[in-house]
């Protein structure tokens, strides 16, 4: 495993302009290309620092998936407005369908397959290169939307020891409601504790494959959740896929008993 670091803070994204043309909000991107082993390829990250960084502090971590350079700006705009002092990274897609599903997913036409390996790569590749570059506190998140929340639903329930909270903003669990509901039962059902947190959320017009999955599993938790696992389902009013403040209101769950 290497990586190639291009700078600390190597380029600025506007998150907004004005009318005037002035800046109202400039995110600090490090790109770094991490090897990996694991996977056989390079995967571009994009890093967010918070606003007032300091290297003498740590810093819990969030695990963004779909975190191209393009759209994390946005999505760790709307986690710091809640909890300024987090570090985001952003892990760029390379082959969406492959790395978010552990078993090909026949009504993908058979896309998927890779999840368990890139589940690998995150556990042992990426979470300590980012350990070892940045003053991480040692609290970890990862969030995800739509099939990449799906995986992060799949990542608590298979990598339980690595992160402490999970955020999936409408999942689409019922590409593989079988396997999320056995392995929950498998991993919850009967265990005295659970400490972690999860908040999901789904608009009330959101997409099938959540609307009529994710209310099942709602269902499922309040049966076989330890008292001290701490989650919580959202469900917009008007909302879409993936409703706007998804990232906000799940960070403020994570942190809010913090």
């Amino acid at each position: 495993m290497r990586a190639l670091i291009f700078g600390k803070v190597c380029f600025l994204v506007l998150a907004a302009i004005t009318l005037s043309g002035s800046a109202a909000a400039v995110a600090k991107i490090d790109r770094v290309i991490l090897t990996s082993e694991v996977l056989g390829e390079d995967r571009p990250l994009n890093i967010i620092l918070p606003a007032d960084f300091s290297p003498d502090l740590t810093y819990p971590i969030v695990f963004a998936l779909d975190g191209g350079a393009n759209y994390l700006p946005s999505v760790a705009e709307d986690m710091h407005s809640v909890q300024p002092d987090l570090i985001v990274v952003g892990i760029e897609n390379v082959d969406r369908s492959r790395d978010m599903f552990p078993d090909p997913v026949p009504d993908r036409d058979n896309r998927g397959g890779g999840g368990a390996r890139f589940l690998e790569f995150l556990t042992t590749e990426l979470v300590p290169f980012i350990e070892s570059e940045y003053p991480a506190s040692g609290y970890r998140v990862i969030s995800g939307q739509s099939n990449s929340g799906f995986f992060v639903l799949y990542a608590m329930l298979n990598a339980t020891e690595v992160f402490d909270a999970y955020l999936a903003s409408s999942p689409m669990i019922g590409w593989d409601w079988d396997m999320i509901r056995d392995r929950s039962v498998h991993l919850l059902d009967g265990r005295k504790s659970f400490p972690k947190a999860l908040f999901m959320n789904r608009g009330d017009e959101d997409l099938d494959r959540t609307t009529e999955y994710l209310p099942g599993y709602v269902d499922l938790l309040g049966e076989i959740a330890p008292e001290d696992f701490r989650w919580m389902h959202e469900v917009v009013e008007g909302g879409g896929h993936v409703p706007e403040n998804s990232y906000r209101n799940g960070i403020a769950f994570i942190f809010g008993d913090r």
